[in-house]
């Protein structure tokens, strides 16, 4: 009798599972982070000179050293260094007040040094 229980609860829990997604996707607007397929994601709601400007300075005062940086209207993206491993930091103005930043350390990505690179640029916004 508890199989016929088990099924619908598994089935309701395979129907919801797309949810995941709109709920956290749903959470980065709220200032929080989504962390997926290797890039760190997170809206600030700044402008994008405010945020270029931070995500410029920011993995710099961590030791990184800037490869390139590459700025056009409503987006930008720099490359960083740290060591021999390659980060790289892409911004998207999302309105004119919300800028999105992405970041990927390395080619397989590191939620652990790409998110040590987002709080230092949210410190200084």
């Amino acid at each position: 009798m508890r199989s016929w229980i088990l099924i619908p609860a598994l089935a309701l829990a395979l129907a919801c599972s797309g949810c995941a997604a709109v709920i956290v996707g749903g959470a980065a607007a709220a200032g929080t982070y989504v962390y997926m397929a290797g890039w760190l994601q997170q809206t600030y709601n700044r402008n994008l000179e405010t945020v270029y400007a931070a995500a410029q300075s920011a993995p710099t005062s961590l030791g990184l050293t800037l490869q390139s940086a590459e700025k056009q209207t409503g987006k930008a993206s720099l490359q960083f260094l740290d060591g021999d491993t390659t980060v790289w930091i892409t911004l998207e103005a999302t309105s004119s007040y919300t800028t999105k930043v992405s970041i990927r350390w390395g080619i397989l990505g590191d939620e652990t040094a790409s998110r040590r690179i987002m709080d230092a640029i949210g410190a200084r916004l």
